[in-house]
């Protein structure tokens, strides 16, 4: 393991370790454990449903995001979903990202760089998709505390910037292709190293990748599957506070997910332990003023029932393929 990649989990460790604290500072353990007792398995299944079916939907539309994605099997791109997730929740620095795309790449014959540009549009559009759910949230709850609601528009604004400067920069990255690529050929041909030639290659694959959303009609599809993802996804968070009795409305229940969403973007151990429970009890205090053993109680029956499911699934998904392996994949993350 390089001293980069040491670093990476090393930081993301300790950043799990102080988000950890924070939601369980105080915290009697034995009342968040008969908090979770209390919840009935019938709100536990309805929200893991909520958050399979939200992935199952993400899956279908990296069809969309993908050059020629029209003859890629909805299996195969579910199964390189839930896969690339496992990987995510097991291993440091994001690598399921990587994997998923391998995953995909392998299966369909497509070259790793294009793919990966895929997922790197897909992650701009869950920005984008959080942001405007925020707006909203924050639109529909005019009852929500001065100083909450203060905090919360100035890190969608700030948020906000950073997406508009990316979707810029990919804007022109997409209108001035020819000239970047050419560039970058003549940097290659100059220097022609090997290593210079390679990424000429996976430059081309990559803004390749960039340029898939042609059509307005194709750019509507996908901006609807992408809220979709989102709705679902927070309806599986809701449905576990109502298993808690929280009486959150939906607008609150959307903040508090929008919150944990960007926590979780920030570095941490694998499977976002930690940054998922500090920034959850962050967003119940804040946003609803949930009690702080109830908030911890339900921020670790979701993210563990969550975990659960998902990583089972994506077990299934790994071993229904016989031509993948977990060694096989470990050593693919090691070189990328």
């Amino acid at each position: 393991m390089s001293r980069q990649a040491i670093g990476s989990l090393v930081l993301g460790v300790l950043v799990s370790v102080g988000s950890l604290w924070y939601a369980f500072r105080g915290v009697d353990l034995f009342a968040v454990a008969q908090g979770i007792g209390q919840v009935g398995p019938r709100w536990v299944l309805v929200s893991v449903a909520g958050a399979l079916l939200s992935l199952v939907i993400r899956a279908l539309r990296w069809r969309f995001l993908l050059s020629g994605g029209e003859t890629v099997g909805s299996w195969s791109l579910t199964s390189a979903t839930f896969i690339g997730i496992l990987a995510n929740n097991l291993l440091p620095a994001r690598l399921g990202e990587v994997v998923r795309a391998w995953v995909l790449a392998r299966r369909e014959g497509a070259r790793v760089p294009t793919v990966l540009a895929s997922v790197v549009v897909e992650r701009l559009l869950d920005v984008v998709a959080a942001l405007v759910l925020l707006g909203l949230a924050l639109a529909a709850s005019p009852d929500l505390g001065g100083n909450a609601a203060s905090r919360l528009k100035q890190v969608g604004i700030a948020v906000l910037l950073v997406v508009m400067v990316g979707i810029a920069a990919l804007l022109m990255a997409m209108r001035f292709r020819e000239r970047c690529l050419s560039l970058m050929e003549r940097g290659a041909t100059r220097t022609a190293r090997a290593w210079a030639l390679r990424g000429l290659e996976m430059g081309r694959s990559f803004w390749e990748g960039l340029c898939v959303l042609r059509g307005g009609l194709q750019a509507a599809v996908v901006a609807g599957l992408s809220l979709l993802v989102w709705i679902v996804a927070i309806a599986s968070f809701y449905a576990m506070a109502q298993g808690f009795h929280l009486g959150l409305t939906p607008a609150q229940m959307t903040l508090v997910f929008v919150i944990v969403m960007f926590g979780v973007a920030i570095p941490s151990a694998p499977g976002f332990v930690g940054t998922f429970h500090g920034f959850c009890v962050a967003g119940l205090t804040m946003v609803a003023g949930t009690e702080a053993t109830q908030a911890a109680a339900y921020a670790t029956l979701l993210h563990g029932s969550h975990w659960l499911a998902i990583n089972a699934v994506g077990v299934g998904c790994l071993l229904a393929d016989r031509s993948l392996t977990w060694a096989g994949m470990l050593r693919f993350a090691r070189e990328a």
